[in-house]
């Protein structure tokens, strides 16, 4: 039986957080030849750092960043030898119901093209036009989490 993924916050600054922005920088920086900035990681300080664990291993993670009445999901990867088997759906999921728990309503991310159609798929919404983003075209998307 294939192991189960739990998915929880962690702690900036600890172990798991640099487990995380490992994989951010793998997923994220390398291909474009860049790593994050000391300012960039600073910057996460008092975000909420959400990450999936499998058999004790960090394998993705997201940060979500207060904004007023929102919050700015970024920095969304999951581990390339797993990807296609729901895990970024199912944290998602996760960091939406973190979102409603805090009274936010409105989630919203900077998808990469790349990504623009996993987001569709988990019920994001395009809004305006694609814009240079680190070099490569992003586009805002945007989820409403009720009433």
């Amino acid at each position: 039986m294939p192991s189960k993924v739990v998915f929880k916050e962690i702690a900036y600054g600890s172990a798991n957080w640099q487990a995380a922005v490992a994989l951010r920088e793998d997923v994220l920086r390398k291909p474009l030849g860049s790593k994050f900035t000391v300012e960039e990681l600073k910057a996460e300080e008092g975000e909420i750092q959400v990450a999936g664990f499998k058999d004790g291993t960090l394998i993705a993670c997201a940060v979500l960043v207060r904004e007023e009445g929102q919050f700015k999901m970024q920095r969304v990867a999951v581990l390339a030898s797993l990807r296609g088997q729901g895990i970024g759906a199912r944290m998602m999921i996760i960091c939406e119901e973190i979102a409603h728990k805090l009274g936010i309503l409105k989630i919203y991310c900077h998808a990469r093209n790349s990504a623009v159609d996993f987001y569709r798929q988990n019920q994001y919404v395009a809004q305006g036009d694609y814009f240079d983003e680190d070099g490569i075209p992003h586009l805002k998307m945007i989820k409403r989490l009720g009433d």
